[in-house]
């Protein structure tokens, strides 16, 4: 029989599903049941469908399914059995534990709708203005990454557990009374956006267009010819990355985590951008429209801060004006940013160090406004 392979970044949701419940604070006892049921339905994958799947870490990662699974089992039968206000704490608790694996199953249904209605991808064209850097980031990292195995491995796993790093994040701002920021909302919907937006600029990463040459043979600038590509089979879940977007998110909304916390949100992200570049699935110039594109959304979600302030609507029509120029420039202008270095370098210093102080003082705007209400 063929192994069955229960997918690692799917698992990592699940696992959030159980963090979520656990920020609740239930009765100890609770979770007898649900180790018990996580245990059983692990036993009865393995037997019927043959295995758990192959890739690194799969003994322990593929565990976050099988407790998730319990977990919404146990929440739903105490929601049934519940009446009055438990009953709705116990169908508010199902709705916030099960939210992201459905979006997770959604999005993965999407994918080979997404590929019939645009077979062609734009990958050169992002790789011609990475290669306008005077190196291929990609490539070079990803070089590095295949010499040393237990570095891959570890990258690996980065990669997969961002849908966890979100899941704690919404789970912390469940505790609190007044919120900054709508993080359900701001997660939903940026998902949700940034679906679509894969359909406007399809592409699929280096190691996916370019499986050649990639990590070792970077294309030489005459030889990346500006035309769109065929890639079969692969999702078009590049332009802008979502999973560096997503990492930065959690990074702006740790603020009310303790130094230790906001720290390893920090590395966190910084470890998400290398293992974007260094697995081959993005390129340099998504991960830097990501940062416009975020705070599109976190100043659109940043619910403290009233809409006819200018803190809030500001960064909103800059992010939407900066990702929009960088998409027509990046199908349209590749070949401007080959006159000098400099130009493609200055684009990103502007978008990175704009964005970052736009949302920097959004934040201040907002932990002010909850401090006055408080005080009030």
């Amino acid at each position: 029989m063929q192994p069955f392979e229960l997918n690692p970044t799917f698992c990592f949701t699940l696992l959030g599903t159980l963090f979520i419940y656990l920020w609740t604070r239930p009765p100890r006892w609770s979770l007898v049941p649900i180790l018990i049921l996580a245990a059983l339905l692990r036993l009865l994958c393995q037997r019927s469908m043959g295995g758990l799947g192959n890739y690194f870490g799969v003994r322990w990662i593929s565990w976050g399914a099988f407790l998730g699974i319990a977990t919404l089992l146990v929440i739903a039968c105490r929601a049934i059995s519940s009446r009055g206000s438990d009953k709705r704490s116990w169908t508010q608790t199902f709705y916030a534990g099960s939210i992201f694996p459905m979006l997770a199953l959604l999005d993965g249904y999407s994918v080979p709708l997404n590929i019939w209605l645009r077979p062609k991808t734009y990958d050169a064209f992002l790789l011609r203005f990475d290669g306008s850097l005077g190196f291929q980031p990609s490539f070079v990292l990803g070089h590095r990454l295949l010499q040393n195995p237990t570095l891959w491995n570890v990258t690996t796993v980065v990669y997969y557990a961002l849908p966890f790093a979100v899941s704690l994040v919404y789970a912390s701002d469940r505790v609190r009374i007044r919120k900054p920021v709508a993080v359900l909302l701001l997660f939903l919907v940026i998902t949700i956006v940034g679906f679509a937006q894969y359909g406007v600029y399809p592409a699929v990463g280096p190691r996916h267009a370019f499986a050649r040459s990639y990590p070792d043979k970077p294309p030489s600038m005459a030889q990346i010819v500006l035309q769109p590509i065929s890639v079969p089979d692969s999702p078009r879940n590049c332009m802008p990355s979502l999973h560096f977007a997503g990492a930065l998110l959690v990074w702006w909304n740790s603020r009310q985590w303790r130094v230790w916390g906001r720290w390893l949100a920090a590395l966190f992200l910084l470890a998400t951008a290398f293992s974007t570049l260094a697995l081959g699935e993005h390129y340099l110039s998504d991960l830097i429209v990501a940062i416009p594109f975020a705070l599109i959304f976190q100043a659109s979600c940043t619910i403290a801060v009233p809409w006819s302030e200018r803190m809030r609507w500001q960064p909103i029509s800059i992010g939407v004006s900066l990702t929009i120029l960088w998409m027509l420039l990046l199908r349209f202008g590749v070949n401007w940013f080959e006159i000098s270095r400099l130009l493609p370098w200055t684009l990103i210093l502007v978008t990175v160090v704009w964005s970052i102080m736009l949302e920097r003082r959004l934040s201040i705007a907002a932990a002010g406004a909850i401090a006055r209400v408080q005080n009030a």
